[in-house]
């Protein structure tokens, strides 16, 4: 037998257990029967006996023939290894062996082999997920969402065909009841909106139809897993809305409006300081220093010169969004503030996550436009935050941010623009410096 019929002969093999490793066709679409991770036990058997035989042939093959050649052969195996890289899935591997060893092929296999694939591999999936054929390919609808990753997560642009295509099984997957799928459609758009032309994106009006279904799912979700990936995905369509205009109302107002529905109603703090940090994005986010804002956010800020460093980049943003949203801003801190008697790390989380907030919406604001509404703000709060000091024993991860608290509003009150502060504000300035005394007895 030659060389070449040797190969043939291992190419034929390595085919045949390619398909035989895909998971098979469900026979019932899956909101039809509910899916339970145990039902999947027997092929996860299969996969932990037979696998590494087949890692073992795909080495040999590469040995002998390098990239080239057996377009079948390559399209299969890529196929297979983003069924089995793709995560959450309800069939996924427990075996983090061969689960790393999968990823380690896909990366490997992923640098030379993409390109001669792209059009069988685009054939494959239109095929198995047009319409509602997805609800019987479990393994094909969340390979395909790993394949558009690991395909175009190296900035390759996304061609047209494969973004209407893609657009397509994000809107078709997230109207299934299971969670996962909403997320999983998530997951394609925001690949789709990283990894296309711009141009391609705002001539077929991609952003516009993935923000208006995303903003449909940014209610109240438990996993910040989902609650995270949702809004990342409705901020990567603004940069894609060439209209936007700060000084009216946009799409922004309306991730703010609901970003703090959501917010009071967060069933737990971890949910709050999530959904706080995108507040505060959309608090700078038409401001020409943005990367200077994010750097300064970025830093310590429980250290008082951190916090003077990131305050006079915070003073340079453009307030006109958060002129709309200060007194709704403002609430949400009293309401949310119950949160920070819970526990001292929580405690600590989440008055960072509201220093920011209070940084970039609030502070920026000249205080003759905010005074109506900073008077009762300052009465609870500063409240609250004493009583955090009480709860928390004076814990210094906390006591660290209160005394950042007191010094800010102090600042605030004391560099107002006007010759003299409004008679609403007078009797702070003293009572924050005999709290600040206080604190330090």
């Amino acid at each position: 037998m030659t060389c070449d019929d040797t190969t043939e002969a291992l190419v034929a093999h390595m085919c045949e257990l390619v398909q035989f490793y895909m998971l098979p066709e469900l026979k019932e679409d899956l909101d039809s029967i509910p899916l339970e991770a145990s039902q999947f036990e027997s092929y996860h058997s299969l996969l932990i006996q037979d696998l590494p035989k087949l890692y073992d042939l795909v080495q040999e093959f590469l040995q002998k023939s390098g990239d080239g050649g057996h377009e079948e052969m390559r399209v299969n195996l890529l196929l297979l290894i983003c069924e089995l890289t793709a995560s959450p899935t309800i069939y996924q591997l427990k075996d983090g062996n061969l689960l790393r060893n999968a990823n380690e092929l896909a990366k490997k296999l992923s640098s030379n082999w993409w390109q001669s694939t792209d059009v069988q591999v685009l054939k494959y999936y239109e095929k198995k997920l047009h319409r509602d054929c997805w609800k019987k390919q479990l393994g094909a609808v969340h390979g395909f969402g790993r394949y558009l990753e690991l395909r175009y997560g190296d900035k390759s642009r996304m061609p047209t065909r494969m973004l209407a295509f893609a657009l397509s099984v994000g809107l078709n997957v997230r109207e299934c009841y299971d969670p996962i799928y909403k997320q999983l459609g998530v997951k394609i758009f925001s690949v789709m909106l990283k990894y296309s032309d711009p141009k391609d994106i705002q001539e077929l009006n991609v952003h516009s139809v993935i923000y208006d279904h995303a903003l449909k799912d940014a209610y109240n979700m438990e996993s910040i897993e989902a609650i995270d990936s949702v809004w990342n995905c409705m901020y990567l369509c603004l940069d894609h809305f060439v209209d936007l205009d700060a000084f009216t109302w946009n799409q922004c107002d309306d991730m703010l409006d609901r970003l703090i529905q959501n917010v009071t109603m967060a069933s737990s703090p971890k949910i709050s300081i999530c959904l706080l940090q995108f507040i505060t994005r959309l608090g700078f986010y038409f401001t020409i220093n943005r990367s200077g804002v994010e750097a300064a956010l970025a830093t310590d800020i429980s250290q008082s010169e951190k916090l003077a460093a990131c305050r006079e980049e915070c003073l340079a943003l453009n307030a006109s969004t958060s002129f709309r949203w200060a007194k709704a801003i403002l609430q949400m801190l009293v309401l949310e503030s119950d949160k920070l008697l819970q526990g001292v790390e929580v405690c600590t989380e989440l008055l960072e996550q509201m220093l920011k907030c209070y940084l970039v919406c609030i502070l920026p604001i000249p205080l003759q436009a905010l005074h109506p509404h900073l008077s009762e703000f300052y009465g609870k709060f500063v409240a609250v935050l004493m009583e955090c000091l009480v709860t928390h024993e004076r814990a210094p991860p906390v006591l660290k941010l209160v005394l950042r608290f007191t010094e800010l509003f102090t600042f605030q009150l004391e560099n107002c623009s006007a010759q003299k502060l409004p008679a609403d504000l007078a009797e702070f300035p003293e009572a924050l410096k005999i709290i600040h005394s206080k604190i330090f007895e």
